[in-house]
């Protein structure tokens, strides 16, 4: 910055009193040529390598990915604060958070897949309502599993996502061994 800038101190004289102002005189040439590359990137790479210089920029595009994804992990995810004592807390914790990232990132891909134009976190609030319910009868009685009847809208949803599986009563019956019911 102070190549873009002169600094100098001048004495003035005000009401009797002398004291120093400071001057700042700003360079435009020196601000125009400073910033007559901003927006590129140079990117090199060793001569050995046998990628393409596409595949190197979307290598280098990739980082930024998985930079958000970290940052995802510890806001959206809510990875910190971690108030876990244990080891195996801690590990437990981290890795539901990852699945939950491959979950959205999943979700993302057959989004883009089915040229729906969602984000993960839409679908899941669309979906909200489509839940898992157990039912008994009595107490001696079996329990069994029924999805809850999903809108037309989500039935769609889930139809263009390949998911529509989740709520066939038949494929969630001969996946779901019922417990039983104290």
């Amino acid at each position: 910055m102070l190549s873009i800038y002169s600094v100098r101190f001048d004495k003035t004289s005000e009401f009797g009193h002398e004291h120093l102002a400071v001057r700042l005189d700003f360079h435009q040439d020196e601000w125009n040529d400073r910033h007559k590359n901003d927006g590129f990137v140079l990117l090199v790479a060793h001569p050995d390598l046998p990628h393409s210089a596409h595949e190197l920029v979307a290598i280098y595009r990739a980082k930024d990915a998985v930079e958000k994804d970290f940052q995802t992990i510890k806001t959206d995810f809510k990875l910190r604060p971690v108030c876990h004592h244990t080891a195996p807390k801690v590990r437990a914790h981290v890795s539901l958070c990852m699945l939950a990232l491959l979950l959205e990132r999943t979700l993302e891909r057959r989004l883009r897949e089915a040229s729906a134009p969602m984000t993960a976190p839409a679908v899941f609030e669309e979906l909200a309502g489509v839940h898992l319910n157990m039912i008994g009868l009595g107490p001696d009685e079996a329990v069994t599993y029924v999805p809850a009847e999903p809108s037309l809208a989500q039935r769609d949803l889930l139809t263009r996502l390949r998911l529509a599986h989740l709520v066939d009563h038949e494929h969630i019956a001969s996946g779901i061994t019922p417990r039983p019911v104290w």
